[in-house]
This record gives C-alpha cells, structure tokens and sequence, in this order.
C-alpha cells in the first residue's frame, strides 16, 4: 500500500486599475501556499511577486491563478525565485497549475517569473489562458531548467505537460504545447535537433500592436557571441524569441538584453537586480 501524503492547494488573484495617471490594485486574493508581495517601486504600474510558501511543488499540488488589467492599466507579474518541482513518485498524480489573464484595451500584463527547475522524474501539469484586446500588450516569458547540472543530476524521467494560449479580440493567435514525457530525457537533449546538450531553454512572446517592428532590433542584438543558441520569429502581430543555454544562470544573464530591448530599457523586476 502507498501512502497518501500530505498536497499543497493554493490560490492568487489580482485585478488592477488605472486611476488618473497611475495604475491601482482593485483586488487581491491569496491563500493556500499562494502570496503576493507588492515591491515599492519608482513608476505608474503595479509590481507584484508570486510565493509559494510551500518552498517547491510537489506531485499532487494544485495552484490556480488569475489576473485581470482593466483598461489603460500596467501590472508586472514576476517571482520571488526559481520555482522548483520535485520528484514524483510512480503512481502519483502531477501537480497542477492553471492561470487565465485578462487585458482590455490599451492595458500592458508583463509575466516575468524566474525560471522553472525539473527535478529528475517530476510530474507537472501546467495551462495558461490569456484573453486580451487588440490595443492590449502582453508580454510572456517561461524559462525552464532540465535538471540540477551543478549537483550532477542526470534526468531520466520526465512528466511534463506545459501549455499557452492567446487570445486577441477573441481570435486564437498562438498556442503554445510542450509535451515531454520520456524515460531517457538526457538522450533527448542531447540531440542536435532537440537543444544540443544544452539544459536550460526559454521562450519570450510579445504580442502588442508595434511587436513586429521591433524584429530587425532583435535580429542585429541576437548576433553577439552570448545569443549563439537564440532565435527570433515575428508573424501576425507577434514576436516569438526562443534561447538555448548550458545554466540557468547563463539563460537569465542572457535574457536580460533580450527583455531591456522589448521593454524600451524599463527597470526590470525588483527580484532580477541582484
């Protein structure tokens, strides 16, 4: 018989408005291992940080999120470290997580958490659903680090189902599917077609109204030796930005030119500037 252990359940949600000139908090709920703590910062937006006071996520965990920025409102979503997802036993259930964001016009969401860390043989079940307006701007960005390189863990199994979907104005304008369940995921990654060996891969998308101007810029910015293994693609509205490195460190180093270019050398998020 296997033992029934204890699961985490959590729940955050944040709704924010514009006020003259500056955007407000209009409402916050938070529970379970979920918090949001609020960073004083210099500007007209709103800064907040996710904490899973649970310290990782574990098979079995469910997590639900929303956020809603009502019109002309600019709210940064960021995390106050590395999440962690733990090894799951054979027969447990993943842990989950589901978020739905809402942008009306003319209102800017920027996701930046830090990255995602896959223990060996964790189970992760992840969705999330973004509706925005047309003149909304949404910047994504997911990190996910394959393993503990510097404790020389060596994956072999993973259970991974990670999914973005973006509405505009009610139309589908990306969908986002990554499906990685394998016994030998280290064979996996090490294939040239796959990432190379590399452990650590990121994916930025910016879907705003000027997002396909700003192509060219990332093209001449991704040339430097550090982008090696970046690319960029831009269609519909959209620019899609994917990089490949051998650490997390070395992925988040990188990605800061990448976001200071996208977001016109705005502050970054008050846990990135250590």
């Amino acid at each position: 018989m296997v033992a029934s252990l204890q699961r985490a359940r959590g729940r955050f949600g944040l709704e924010v408005r514009q006020r003259g000139q500056v955007t407000r908090m209009a409402d916050l709920e938070q529970g379970g291992c979920c918090r949001l703590l609020f960073p004083r910062i210099a500007g007209a937006g709103v800064e907040a940080a996710t904490v899973n006071i649970s310290g990782g996520i574990a098979a079995g965990d469910r997590i639900e999120g929303w956020l809603i920025c009502r019109q002309g409102s600019d709210l940064l979503l960021t995390s106050q470290a590395a999440e962690r997802v733990y090894r799951a036993r054979p027969h447990d259930a993943p842990a989950t997580m589901t978020l739905t964001c809402q942008i009306e016009p003319d209102a800017r969401l920027e996701w930046l958490p830090h990255g995602t860390i896959f223990f060996d043989g964790s189970s992760f079940n992840r969705r999330m659903q973004v509706d925005m307006a047309g003149s909304a701007e949404f910047l994504f960005l997911e990190s996910r680090i394959f393993g503990r390189k510097g404790s020389g863990e060596v994956l072999s199994g993973l259970n991974i189902i990670d999914r973005l979907s973006i509405k505009r104005d009610g139309k589908l304008v990306l969908e986002e599917a990554l499906r990685l369940e394998s016994q030998s995921v280290a064979k996996l990654l090490a294939q040239a077609a796959v990432s190379g060996g590399q452990c650590s891969v990121a994916t930025i998308v910016l879907v705003s109204p000027n997002a396909v101007s700003l192509l060219e810029k990332l093209r001449v910015h991704l040339q430097a030796p550090e982008y090696a293994g970046f690319a960029v693609s831009a269609w519909n509205g959209m620019v899609v930005v994917r990089g490949l490195a051998e650490s997390g460190w070395l992925l988040e180093k990188a990605l800061r030119g990448v976001l200071a270019l996208l977001r016109q050398n705005r502050p970054m998020p008050s846990t990135w500037r250590s």
